[in-house]
């Protein structure tokens, strides 16, 4: 169970530093158009080219829903910090509501990043480096919440 919840840390603290990562590369780009990324390799294989693009901001759908100006319409990086800030709040065994919440959340966060997958395949035509990391450990995370809270939810079963 430690080794379950240290390493859910683990992933929550790597997604919180690649979300910062995506962030400042969508700023420099904002800022300088020449400005190339670290994840940056060709035509084809550019996060700085997806965060630029108009998914790169609310998802490409917040636009529509909220309008182009509206707060909530942000980078889909700063998302992925509060996404994985929250989640690293991790699992408590005296708090099953919560447990089921961060459940819920990366099972969101799973349908957003098959969403988003298929945005980079067939629209873009482009391979995110970051992107496919984030969606990895969002799959992950969302293995762990679903251990961590069936193993929760067995030893209640059991004290009672």
């Amino acid at each position: 169970m430690n080794k379950l919840l240290a390493f859910r840390i683990l992933v929550c603290v790597i997604g919180i530093i690649l979300s910062i990562y995506a962030y400042y590369v969508e700023v420099a780009k904002t800022n300088d158009l020449s400005y190339e990324a670290l994840c940056d390799f060709n035509d084809v294989v550019s996060c700085s080219a997806v965060f630029s693009s108009r998914y790169g901001k609310g998802f490409g759908l917040l636009e529509y829903l909220v309008g182009e100006n509206h707060f909530l319409n942000q980078p889909n990086s700063l998302f992925g910090i509060g996404f994985f800030s929250i989640q690293t709040l991790g699992i408590s065994p005296m708090n099953k509501t919560f447990n089921y919440f961060l459940y819920i959340l990366t099972g969101g966060g799973v349908v957003t990043s098959i969403y988003l997958a298929c945005i980079l395949i067939f629209v873009l035509k482009d391979f995110c480096v970051l992107c496919v990391s984030t969606y990895v450990l969002t799959i992950i995370l969302h293995y762990l919440n679903y251990k961590l809270l069936h193993h929760n939810v067995n030893s209640h079963k059991k004290i009672n």
